[in-house]
């Protein structure tokens, strides 16, 4: 038995593994992301929440995917660039408590046009390990969400959109606060408001402010309002992605609650779809790279 630790640390959640192999033996989940911590301490950080594993197991191999390598996380580590092969992807090797490896992987850039992602290749490798010979887009749901486009282990270019941060921006932050304090929704009006927008696109500003004048000239509901504010923003953005998708092959990987927008607006517009749970695939990811990297 060689347990090892995977580690998915990003912007917000801190998330270990303890695994055997591609076991799961115990696991770990803090709000200690990147965002709530210093440069100094990381090291620390991750110290004291694996500990209690490190005393029982001894554990010599740490493999860490997310914005813990980013610039403003624990020690930059370079993007590779793209169009690459994920497989050779960078990493840098820190060494705490004397004897146990922290190996923090890379993103991955692009030049034209400008864009990167750091953690959503993890995602990818993991789709990868039981999927060699596919051909076709990625969708990685989120607050940026990432469209790819990959053959096998090459990734030929991708794109970003600010979907689910434009969404809490506009709903907390513009004048639409005082129409919309719900998280609830209804999935016929979100498809509605999304197949308006994909062919629209040019009217988005509009659509939004006409939430806001629906509410004061006819008592529009909160879940209604709500519902648009969804579907518009998810329009827009498959609106932009629309080479990636449309009579494509496709693959979502993201949390179940998001998977099923983007299933319920694309189904019948792409040629298939298939859905994955963004966690599982972080796992696989970290698994995927351990071996690939002889690490």
């Amino acid at each position: 038995m060689n347990p090892w630790v995977a580690l998915d640390w990003g912007t917000s959640n801190f998330r270990a593994y303890l695994m055997d192999h591609n076991h799961v033996l115990d696991q770990i989940s803090t709000q200690e992301g990147m965002k709530f911590l210093d440069q100094k301490e990381f090291e620390n950080t991750l110290i004291k929440n694996i500990t209690p594993w490190n005393k029982k197991f001894d554990i010599k191999i740490i493999i860490a995917s997310g914005m813990v390598g980013a610039k403003q996380g624990w020690i930059e580590v370079p993007y590779i660039k793209s169009p690459c092969d994920i497989r050779n992807i960078n990493f840098k090797t820190l060494n705490i408590l004397d004897n146990v490896n922290v190996h923090i992987l890379s993103g991955i850039s692009q030049s034209n046009p400008s864009d990167v992602m750091r953690g959503e290749e993890t995602q990818i490798a993991g789709f990868l390990l039981n999927n060699i010979d596919f051909d076709g887009s990625i969708c990685l749901p989120g607050t940026h969400s990432k469209w790819v486009n990959l053959n096998s282990y090459n990734i030929r270019k991708f794109t970003t959109f600010l979907t689910g941060e434009l969404y809490e921006i506009i709903k907390n932050y513009s004048i639409l606060n005082h129409s919309i304090n719900t998280t609830e929704h209804d999935d016929e009006i979100v498809k509605s408001a999304a197949d308006f927008i994909i062919e629209n696109p040019s009217l988005i500003s509009n659509k939004l402010f006409e939430i806001r004048a629906e509410n004061l000239l006819k008592n529009s509901n909160k879940i209604s309002s709500n519902s648009k504010l969804v579907g518009y923003i998810l329009g827009i953005e498959l609106s932009g992605s629309r080479t990636f998708w449309e009579d494509k092959d496709l693959i979502i990987i993201g949390s179940s609650n998001l998977n099923k927008f983007y299933e319920l607006i694309l189904n019948g517009r792409s040629n298939s779809i298939r859905l994955f749970n963004s966690n599982d695939m972080v796992l696989k990811g970290l698994s995927f790279f351990k071996k690939s990297l002889n690490l």
